[in-house]
């Protein structure tokens, strides 16, 4: 019955101008809506369907009918995609982005290998002296101290893992393990179906952050986006802070912890914990207890270098950079061209808050008008 009525809806959101992609996507949201989301009733999801948004999106927004036209709505959002066209594949493969943001390597991790179709492939950054086989990666692991794998066109942390070797212990995700093991893991990603992973230096955090919570990185997320004729700005930032059940991703349903950042200045303030998808108010970290308040390190260099970024590949006008704050700059560690807004429009709604309702607003016209065309 759901591959039926799936493409019954696929066929029908392609033919209002969704892309393949979007229509698929925006159905398996919509089905897990619909069937598993327990908070809202089914007047309220009929309700939010009709205005374009998921159900859900009633308890995280506190979306009503008098607020929620100031909300991009989930249908809007993926019938846009793609908002770059043909260069959203720039950046959404990372190893793509290592070539195309060649003269800002210092700004991303190094790249050491590839997995590729049953083979292990050096990479742009392997040291001398090392060569491209399960043993070598075993070696430099033992040499750098942790690396990190990562699919190569996966987002908000998919397939992420974290390999150490510290005082001749080897660990995989944090967790103890045998040589074997790894080599194990290793191998298995290998044999895997077609997928691609990339091994690059795993980067560590700030110290000061690290005071927050010491265990994993924090991730800052900045969205930017270029209007026609104009320079690109960015129009939303905020740090996603790991706690105890949050793994070593930066997938916001894995973190429980953010703070605006103010573009500006870079303070980091309002801060929230995730709570059954909606962010409640919170001063303290809540398992460190750290002060949720300062001013994010390293912010004149972050956001003047971002900026000089997108005016690099002005061709990708709108962006969601993910990066980790280091002690001496900060490290890219993704690049997506059609993020989740969900906590962005938990902050500021998409189209009440400039820049961002400009420019969607204009993507919105103009997807009206090529439909018109059509």
């Amino acid at each position: 019955m759901k591959n039926l009525i799936r493409r019954l809806a696929i066929r029908k959101l392609k033919a209002s101008g969704f892309s393949s992609y979007a229509a698929a996507s925006f159905f398996e949201d919509w089905w897990e809506d619909f069937f598993r989301e327990k908070r809202t009733s089914l007047a309220q999801k009929l309700w939010a369907y009709r205005r374009g948004f998921l159900s859900s999106r009633i308890p995280c927004y506190g979306l009503t009918e008098d607020n929620y036209r100031d909300y991009l709505s989930d249908f809007d959002y993926m019938r846009l995609h793609p908002i770059n066209g043909p260069y959203s594949k720039w950046i959404d493969d990372k190893l793509t982005i290592r070539y195309m943001l060649a003269p800002y390597s210092e700004y991303l991790p190094e790249y050491f290998f590839h997995i590729y179709r049953s083979e292990v492939l050096p990479l742009m950054d392997l040291p001398a002296g090392f060569g491209s086989a399960i043993p070598d990666v075993l070696r430099l692991l033992q040499s750098r101290g942790a690396l990190a794998v990562k699919l190569k066109a996966g987002t908000s942390g998919q397939g992420f893992t974290k390999l150490a070797y510290i005082g001749s212990v080897y660990s995989i995700n944090n967790e103890p393990c045998a040589e074997e093991h790894v080599h194990g893991f290793l191998d298995g990603l290998l044999k895997g179906r077609g997928a691609e992973y990339i091994i690059t230096e795993y980067i560590q955090g700030h110290a000061d952050l690290c005071k927050i919570w010491p265990e994993a990185p924090s991730a800052v997320r900045i969205v930017t986006a270029r209007q026609s004729n104009q320079a690109p700005r960015l129009i939303y930032a905020s740090i996603l802070i790991p706690n105890r059940k949050a793994r070593l991703t930066t997938n916001l349903t894995r973190y429980s912890v953010a703070c605006l950042i103010d573009i500006d200045t870079g303070r980091m303030y309002n801060g929230a914990v995730l709570v059954d998808g909606v962010l409640v108010p919170c001063s303290h970290h809540p398992d460190s207890h750290v002060l949720l308040e300062g001013v994010l390190p390293n912010w004149p260099l972050i956001h003047d270098k971002i900026l000089e970024i997108c005016s690099y590949i002005p061709q990708v006008r709108y962006m969601g950079f993910d990066l980790i704050v280091t002690d001496d700059g900060f490290k890219i560690i993704e690049i997506n061209s059609h993020h989740g807004l969900s906590l962005m429009q938990s902050y500021f709604p998409a189209l009440k808050n400039e820049p961002s309702q400009g420019f969607f607003t204009r993507l919105l016209e103009e997807k009206r008008d090529i439909l018109k065309r059509k």
